[in-house]
């Protein structure tokens, strides 16, 4: 292994904060424990060695900014610095790519995942099925008849919020994946789990790919 020297781990920091500030971005964040009300408002790397770099970290929330600092780990380090760009345009795609785990994880995706699974085993059932199920319990009967007018109006309500929001969904994922090809430059693969994520819960993925998207398009107005 080859010691990258301070003189080059600042010179190597600025290239990367340049070449590749998305990545550094998704770096930032997954390292910074981030106070709620506060976001990321700039992050610049200011030293990369061969275990990793260093991320410098401003947060703010309204006027009120904190600045702190981060260190990104490399598995395995670098061998010298000549592997940086390599390094960093394979790390891209794993950076950019969006958690399943935010599935479960973000209470309102999790929230629209369970309204859209009833929602699709009422579609299944189908009007008549809603109805005679209805039918087993009376006082909940009288409750939907309160609201809907008769359980088969419910019924309908169901079966057309089922595909209005199939194809909300499906309009959002075809924008996703396509600015997840243009805009973050990510592979099929990445592009397409942010479809399929997209595709299921809508919004709350949505506003991540959005987050990045900004980040792309004020990174390349400035160059």
């Amino acid at each position: 292994m080859i010691e990258i020297s301070d003189d080059e781990a600042k010179k190597l920091a600025k290239e990367l904060t340049n070449e590749h500030m998305l990545a550094v971005y998704c770096m930032a964040k997954s390292t910074t424990k981030i106070d709620s009300g506060f976001g990321i408002s700039s992050v610049a790397v200011t030293a990369v060695k061969n275990d990793g770099c260093e991320i410098r970290v401003t947060l703010c929330s309204g006027d009120l900014c904190n600045m702190t600092r981060s260190f990104y780990k490399f598995h395995p380090p670098l061998q010298s610095a000549d592997e940086l760009n390599k390094r960093m345009s394979d790390l891209h795609d794993e950076l950019c790519s969006p958690n399943p785990s935010w599935l479960i994880t973000n209470p309102l995706a999790l929230l629209i995942l369970v309204f859209c699974g009833i929602l699709a085993y009422g579609t299944y059932l189908d009007v008549d099925g809603i109805t005679d199920a209805f039918i087993q319990a009376p006082q909940l009967e009288k409750f939907i008849n309160a609201l809907f007018g008769t359980t088969r109006n419910f019924g309908y309500f169901v079966s057309g919020s089922f595909w209005f929001a199939i194809v909300a969904h499906a309009f959002e994922a075809i924008i996703a994946v396509y600015y997840s090809l243009t805009s973050l430059k990510v592979g099929v693969v990445p592009a397409s789990l942010w479809g399929i994520m997209i595709f299921l819960v809508g919004y709350p993925i949505f506003k991540e790919l959005k987050e990045l998207l900004s980040i792309a398009h004020n990174h390349t107005k400035s160059k």
